[in-house]
């Protein structure tokens, strides 16, 4: 489950203009390499016990396809969080692929020093490149009764 300051913390939409967090997704390539994938909160839908994200790079999707573990890394002000996940189902799109992770565990880090997550400033082509409207539509379809019913199966658009 996740804590509140997660919660919060991944809340809301990246808005034009202004810097928002960097949240690195941690898989692992079949070779037994960590793979990172740098995801914007525009490609992350958050609930207690799952979160579904949007991913368009190859090597991360064919990961998460795998089913294998999963680790997104959250900072807050002074508390580092490790989510744990496995994957749940999945759905993919032309480019794209939902997935479902479903919070096994959250460890937080902390020394009580203030911390910076990574961030980037947000600009108006950026919704376009990462294609956000059709985030949008993998995390609906992710949520709909039907896709439950495929039980991690891979559907396409």
């Amino acid at each position: 489950m996740l804590p509140d300051e997660v919660l919060a913390l991944l809340a809301g939409r990246p808005v034009p203009g202004r810097w928002d967090p960097v949240i690195p997704l941690l898989t692992t390539d079949p070779d037994g390499v960590p793979r990172i994938c740098l995801l914007s909160r525009a490609e992350l839908d958050v609930g207690r016990h799952v979160v579904r994200c949007a991913v368009r790079s190859r090597r991360t999707s064919a990961n998460l396809r795998r089913g294998g573990p999963a680790v997104l890394l959250v900072v807050g002000a002074t508390t580092s969080f490790s989510v744990r996940a496995r994957v749940g189902r999945t759905v993919h799109d032309d480019g794209g692929l939902g997935a479902e992770l479903v919070v096994t565990e959250v460890e937080a880090d902390s020394l009580g020093i203030p911390l910076r997550s990574m961030g980037f400033q947000v600009d108006e082509g950026l919704a376009r490149a990462e294609r956000w409207d059709d985030n949008e539509a993998l995390f609906a379809r992710l949520a709909t009764p039907e896709a439950a019913a495929l039980g991690g199966e891979e559907t396409s658009a």
